[in-house]
């Protein structure tokens, strides 16, 4: 029976149904089986995220589309991820193709840039197929390697072209998931389902299966193209694929008993401005104010928590309050950062296996210091290169990097112990510590939020601790931020009227300063100033105008 069109509203559907046969099959088969229609949507937007039992359709490609489908058949608690794609055409169809292209190709070069990549192999393939508007019947195409033009039925044209830019130019089957924006993080298990976490929608699984050999394949073919060998004997790798996603990969059964297992963590490739990250509170706008009034004055900051909490895209966001004319040193084991500022050298460590020509963190720390930056940026610290990394602190080169933590005193306790032992009356030295969590939000949805800033004031000789003072608390009762008001700032006092030539008697000064700064945040929000450069943008121009004229300009948008 064909499918009933009439049940569709949305027009934009009814064009999409028409225009992808596999996208109609998909939906013809899931209503069938007594599910409700889907919602179709070009973009998730706010309003999706609150549903409930999200049963949206949403595009990734002009032929790829996901589906969020609550309706599963499992009692695993997991919603489906499911890729809707091109069916792949007949195997006698690839098998010619692949092998005219062994031949035709030994001249191409293939570029590195992966857009550059699929538009070759795509003009490869316009050049050599031909479209036929009747069957063709490819057993009688004859010798294989004297054809020169490949004939292609009309209806295998899609699917033919979908897989083979997958297969020759693309990361094969992960193209959909990597192409997908709206995902964080991608888990091959080891044999099994692959699982996503979603930005939206939070962990799905997806009903793609992988057997042992099929994953090993698939990481052996990946490894190539980011130029690192992974092998039985070299099984644990970190790399960053084309499209800057970082994957890390163990690699056999016999050290991964489900077999081999990849986590890829996608970036997107303009991150979240400090703006968007306000709408979705992860932090409040006078939290941001003050961050905002800190980095401008060269303080030193750790941004802490577990895996996944948030720590990078809350450091990148924040790298707007540094003037626009400072020269800023990123030194990572994998490039994750972005930054907006023009005078930025950017620097990852190499890992070859010999101590001689491997160059690591603490390598590039201390070439830092003879870079003469405003702020080092250090995507991570977890061992000795915290030594180089206070020493920096110590001689007027703020330090911003994330950390394991989760609170202050776990945070001294890393740094001041084997193999970090930073001297505890040099701790002061950091002057912020920020902390944040995936916590447990309204409806029950796991939500990211910043849950205390910290001042570090100094070390205690009479009971040999570290003393310092939460400026700000996150309450898990409200979901507010509790803020310990004026006279709450010891920095304003020690660091920030000092480094202004301000008095003692002015310290009010710097508490109405922090809410008008809160205020044109809020401001610039309302306003819809979302992109991370224009945000940069706008608070460079702050800064030359001053904050009261800008908060008036503002209103003039």
């Amino acid at each position: 029976m064909p499918f009933d069109f009439a049940q569709v509203k949305d027009k934009r559907f009814i064009e999409e149904l028409k225009k992808s046969p596999h996208l109609l099959n998909y939906v013809d088969t899931y209503t069938s089986r007594g599910n409700p229609l889907p919602l179709f949507t070009e973009s998730l937007q706010a309003e999706h995220k609150k549903l409930k039992e999200p049963n949206l359709i949403y595009p990734v490609t002009d032929t790829t589309y996901i589906h969020i489908n609550p309706h599963t058949s499992s009692d695993d608690g997991y919603m489906e991820y499911v890729i809707i794609e091109p069916d792949p055409p007949e195997r006698k169809i690839m098998d010619i193709a692949d092998k005219m292209f062994a031949i035709q190709s030994a001249d191409m070069v293939p570029p590195l840039e992966i857009t550059e990549r699929f538009n070759m192999i795509e003009n490869y393939l316009k050049t050599n197929t031909q479209i036929s508007e009747t069957p063709v019947d490819y057993n009688t195409l004859g010798d294989v390697y004297k054809l020169k033009t490949l004939p292609v039925y009309k209806n295998d044209w899609t699917g033919l072209r979908y897989h083979f830019l997958q297969k020759r130019a693309g990361t094969g089957i992960l193209d959909p998931f990597l192409a997908d924006s709206n995902l964080e993080d991608i888990s091959i298990i080891g044999a099994g389902n692959v699982y996503v976490i979603h930005k939206s929608f939070g962990a799905l699984k997806c009903p793609l299966f992988l057997g042992v050999e099929e994953i090993d394949e698939l990481i052996i073919s990946m490894s190539e193209q980011f130029g690192k060998t992974v092998s039985h004997a070299k099984p644990v790798i970190d790399a960053v694929l084309p499209d800057g996603s970082r994957i890390n990969i163990v690699f056999g059964k016999d050290i991964s008993r489900k077999g081999t297992n990849a986590t890829i963590r996608k970036f997107a490739s303009t991150p979240l401005s400090i703006t968007q990250v306000l709408t979705s509170k992860a932090l409040d706008f006078r939290e941001a104010a003050y961050m905002w009034m800190m980095l401008a004055e060269g303080m030193s900051v750790f941004i802490n928590g577990e895996t996944a909490s948030g720590k990078t895209t809350t450091l990148m966001a924040l790298t707007a309050f540094i003037p626009s004319n400072w020269k800023i040193v990123t030194i990572e084991d994998t490039p994750e950062l972005t930054l907006p500022h023009s005078n930025w050298i950017t620097e990852q460590t190499r890992d070859t296996g010999n101590e001689h020509s491997s160059v690591t963190m603490f390598d590039l720390l201390k070439a830092a210091l003879r870079q003469r930056p405003n702020y080092i940026f250090v995507g991570e610290i977890r061992g000795a290169e915290a030594n180089i990394a206070f020493q920096a602190m110590q001689t007027g080169h703020p330090v911003v990097s994330t950390f394991h933590a989760a609170n202050m005193t776990a945070l001294i306790q890393r740094i001041t112990n084997p193999p970090m032992l930073i001297p505890k009356t040099n701790v002061e030295n950091l002057n912020i510590g920020l902390f944040q969590g995936a916590v447990q939000g309204p409806g029950g949805k796991r939500v990211r939020r910043v849950l205390s800033i910290n001042e570090i004031l100094g070390y205690n000789a009479e009971g040999g601790n570290i003393m310092f003072i939460p400026v700000f608390n996150w309450d898990p009762g409200t979901d507010e931020v509790k803020f310990r008001g004026k006279g709450s700032s010891a920095l304003f006092v020690q660091k920030v009227l000092e480094k202004r030539g301000m008095h003692k008697k002015d310290e009010g000064l710097l508490y109405e300063e922090l809410e008008l700064r809160a205020k044109i945040l809020q401001r610039m929000m309302e306003k819809r100033i979302f992109n991370f450069y224009d945000v940069f943008d706008s608070i460079s121009h702050c800064r030359e105008i001053g904050l009261e004229a800008f908060y008036k300009e503002l209103d003039t948008l």
